[in-house]
């Protein structure tokens, strides 16, 4: 077996962010009581949330902004803001720290492979989400530990997230670790940059239309799960 030590990324990967967002959105527009249509929010939460998300990966702001600047740019661009980011931030965190939505077959796979593994996750991402949402996720136990982007002040691809993950794994040899993630900038060229072999998780079969070269390609945890018990 190549490999000792597996990094996975979080959402996209094992957890279906798609629909935690959308139902815990849903919550939060309910609870505030948001005088637009829910599509019309949405739309426009996402446009920003997705700026300053891609902003972090760039080294352009930091996760503590991101809590509360996402929905400070959401409401002024509605007309509908009152000057309480904070308040909108801990009500949207509090409602998606409680969906825990796994992608089908995610646990399966993982519960195969973590006998042979020792296996971490390593997520870009807000602390308070992530610890409630993936350590109270039933999948977790399979995990020997995780590592967030706001808790260390370094995101994916930076070279220090992978540095402080390496050192809670007890530093093993780089050409024993593989990262498994999704997404092509964040997981792939932060495998690159830092000298470890990664593995593109592409469920959607989406083309690589860029530079960023995985060591190897997935298309479904059946197909992830046979890579990893040869």
């Amino acid at each position: 077996m190549k490999y000792t030590t597996l990094l996975f990324d979080a959402d996209g990967t094992l957890f279906d962010f798609d629909i935690a967002e959308d139902v815990s959105l849903r919550s939060f527009f309910n609870i505030q009581k948001i005088p637009c249509t829910y599509e019309l929010f949405y739309e426009v939460y996402s446009r920003e949330n997705a700026l300053l998300w891609i902003a972090l990966e760039e080294g352009k702001v930091d996760a503590r902004e991101i809590k509360t600047k996402r929905f400070e740019n959401t409401m002024k661009a509605l007309s509908l803001y009152n000057d309480n980011a904070e308040e909108l931030s801990t009500l949207f965190i509090d409602e998606l720290a409680k969906c825990d939505h796994l992608l089908e077959g995610a646990m399966e796979m993982i519960a195969n492979i973590a006998p042979h593994y020792k296996m971490y996750i390593i997520t870009n991402g807000l602390w308070d989400v992530q610890r409630r949402r993936i350590g109270n996720s039933p999948l977790y136990k399979f995990f020997d530990g995780m590592v967030v982007s706001e808790k260390i002040g370094s995101a994916k691809p930076d070279s220090g997230i992978f540095e402080e993950t390496l050192k809670a794994a007890g530093h093993p040899p780089k050409d024993k670790i593989l990262m498994i993630g999704d997404n092509l900038k964040a997981d792939i060229h932060g495998a690159n940059l830092f000298g470890i072999d990664s593995c593109w998780f592409n469920p959607l079969k989406k083309f690589n239309t860029g530079d960023v070269t995985p060591t190897c390609e997935v298309h479904s945890f059946e197909e992830l799960g046979k890579l990893l018990n040869l």
